[in-house]
């Protein structure tokens, strides 16, 4: 079983790499960009040895081809994209052709491989954008992407079901909400929270009255090992805690458990990306994963915190 992961450098990427190398029937490879960041790489330290990169572009048609022409890949988890979505708001054309022009690539040079297994697509809960309804979206709810990045990932998904229905192009779709965890990125609200509060500085948060779901990143790659092991076919599945959780809320939590004495200031950062929308409610509905899947997460929000906590804990301790 061979799985080719774009992304494997990123958060969730390298995180369901190193699930998968675990596995001695499943040859692991990867898809980067070119960079000369040194820590591009940092996320994958323990794991160079045991899979296969592969540098390219995802914009490059002919070096998306002739590495997928090479590694011959049974299954595609479809990871890597620009994700920033108030960036996009500033690029919106660099967050399209990365991602939409992206994944046309990757799905027309999969079409070429005999005996393609599945395609595994990343989207996300940004798709539904402005809803009037205040409740969990469903998969079947009517899209309304709110920023480039989203329309660039709707775009994606409509794509990849084109291509189902011309070609029998084999495809799963995951629309997974925000997720938390990360080792080597500050820059997301649970992150920037936990690091700014330890550091002992004030925090900003522009949005607090906003409601998200907030999922522990090993429930966000338990859901892609679902998506691989299953036979179902050319679905699309929310994954998320339906936490519904205010943004306010989240600050004051995390505040309690550092035992933080600074203030929480309610706006964006002076230097922060212009961003000239930002929706107040997306929470989607899971059901249909739990029900098909067998999926449910394992982590509550306290308990996800509580670990991501405990590890910026030692390396902002140690920094």
């Amino acid at each position: 079983m061979k799985v080719l992961i774009t992304g494997i450098s990123g958060f969730i990427g390298s995180e369901l790499a190193r699930r998968l190398v675990q596995k001695k029937e499943v040859k692991v490879a990867g898809l980067v960009r070119s960079t000369s960041d040194k820590d591009h790489l940092a996320a994958l330290d323990d794991l160079i040895s045991k899979i296969t990169l592969f540098y390219a572009s995802l914009t490059d048609y002919h070096a998306v081809r002739n590495i997928l022409r090479a590694f011959r890949p049974d299954y595609i988890v479809h990871l890597g994209a620009k994700t920033a979505v108030r960036e996009s708001f500033e690029m919106p054309y660099e967050f399209n052709e990365v991602n939409y022009l992206g994944t046309i690539n990757l799905a027309n040079s999969a079409m070429e491989i005999p005996d393609f297994k599945k395609f595994i697509f990343a989207s996300t809960q940004e798709v539904y954008g402005w809803q009037k309804s205040k409740k969990p979206f469903k998969e079947e709810t009517i899209l309304h992407p709110a920023s480039p990045y989203a329309v660039s990932k709707v775009a994606s998904e409509k794509y990849i079901e084109m291509a189902s229905r011309a070609y029998g192009f084999p495809y799963l779709i995951s629309r997974a909400t925000n997720s938390f965890g990360r080792k080597h990125n500050t820059g997301f609200i649970v992150e920037y929270l936990i690091t700014t509060m330890l550091q002992g500085q004030d925090v900003y948060l522009g949005t607090p009255k906003a409601v998200r779901d907030l999922m522990y990143v090993d429930d966000h790659v338990s859901a892609y090992l679902k998506l691989l092991e299953i036979k179902l076919m050319n679905q699309t599945f929310n994954f998320s805690t339906a936490s519904q959780t205010k943004m306010l809320e989240l600050a004051i939590l995390i505040k309690k458990k550092l035992n933080f004495k600074g203030k929480i200031i309610p706006r964006f950062p002076p230097d922060y990306h212009w961003r000239p929308v930002s929706e107040e409610y997306l929470s989607m509905d899971a059901s249909k994963a739990r029900k098909l899947l067998g999926w449910k997460p394992k982590y509550s929000l306290e308990k996800g915190l509580d670990k991501t906590i405990a590890y910026w804990k030692t390396k902002v301790g140690n920094s």
